[in-house]
C-alpha cells in the first residue's frame, strides 16, 4: 500500500498521508517522522467514526470529509473498511488532488478487501511499516532553481535555501516525499499568478519523473 500513498505525496501540496482501519488502527503511512502513530490512529479513529456516523443518519454512503484549517487541510476518503487521510496545504488545487487520490482509492479499497480480518487488525509493534526514504539529488535542485530564476531572477537560490531551511532539511538530503511541499511554498512567492501556475506545472512534471 506504501507506493500507492507515494503516489498520492507526489501532487503538489501534499504533506503525506495514510491509511487506517475503521478502530483507526494505521495500516500503512507515508509521512515525515514528525507525525506520532498514536496522533495518526486518534485522527483516523475520529475520520472512520464519522463516516460511519454519517452513513447511519443519511442511510446512504460517505464519500469524502474535508477539514480545513489555517495552517493546512486534512481530506479522509472513505475505503469501506477503513479510510484514507491526506494532509495537505489549505490551498492545495482539491480537483488536481482528486484525480490522483480517487484512482488511489480504488487501489487501497482492493487492497483492504484482500486482507484478513488478523491483518485488518493486528501489527507488529512499533511504527507502521513506511517506504524508506529518499532523497532528491542535485539536478531537481539545478532544475527548480533554473525555472525559479526565470521568474524571480538572482534571488531564486536564497528563495529555495530559505524555504529548505524553513522546512527542517537540507539540499544534499531532501526527502523526496516533501519535494511537493517544497515547490508550493517555493511558487507562493510567485506574485503573477499566471508564472505562478505555469512553474507550478513545470515542477509537477519533474516531480513525475522523481517516481
Amino acid at each position: 500500500m506504501e507506493s500507492i500513498l507515494e503516489d498520492i505525496n507526489a501532487v503538489l501540496g501534499v504533506t503525506g498521508c495514510f491509511v487506517c482501519n475503521k478502530e483507526g488502527q494505521v495500516l500503512a503511512s507515508a509521512l515525515p517522522d514528525l507525525f506520532d502513530e498514536t496522533i495518526l490512529s486518534n485522527v483516523g479513529r475520529t475520520m472512520a467514526q464519522t463516516m460511519a456516523g454519517l452513513e447511519t443518519a443519511r442511510r446512504q454512503k460517505v464519500g469524502d470529509i474535508d477539514l480545513a484549517y489555517s495552517q493546512g487541510r486534512v481530506i479522509a476518503k472513505n475505503l469501506r473498511e477503513g479510510c484514507l487521510c491526506i494532509l495537505c496545504a489549505r490551498n492545495i488545487n482539491v480537483p488536481l488532488l482528486n484525480l490522483t487520490a480517487n484512482l488511489a482509492v480504488r487501489k487501497l479499497t482492493e487492497r483492504l478487501k484482500a486482507l484478513s480480518p488478523t491483518e485488518m487488525k493486528v501489527k507488529a509493534p512499533g511504527r507502521p511499516k513506511v517506504t524508506p526514504e529518499l532523497t532528491v539529488d542535485g539536478t531537481f535542485f539545478a532544475q527548480i532553481e533554473h525555472e525559479l530564476t526565470k521568474v524571480m531572477g538572482p534571488f531564486a537560490a536564497v528563495i529555495i535555501d530559505d524555504e529548505v531551511t524553513a522546512l527542517g532539511a537540507a539540499r544534499d538530503s531532501f526527502p523526496r516525499n516533501r519535494v511537493a511541499e517544497l515547490v508550493e511554498k517555493v511558487s507562493s512567492e510567485i506574485a503573477d499568478e499566471g508564472k505562478r501556475a505555469d512553474f507550478q506545472q513545470t515542477m509537477l512534471e519533474a516531480i513525475k519523473t522523481l517516481r
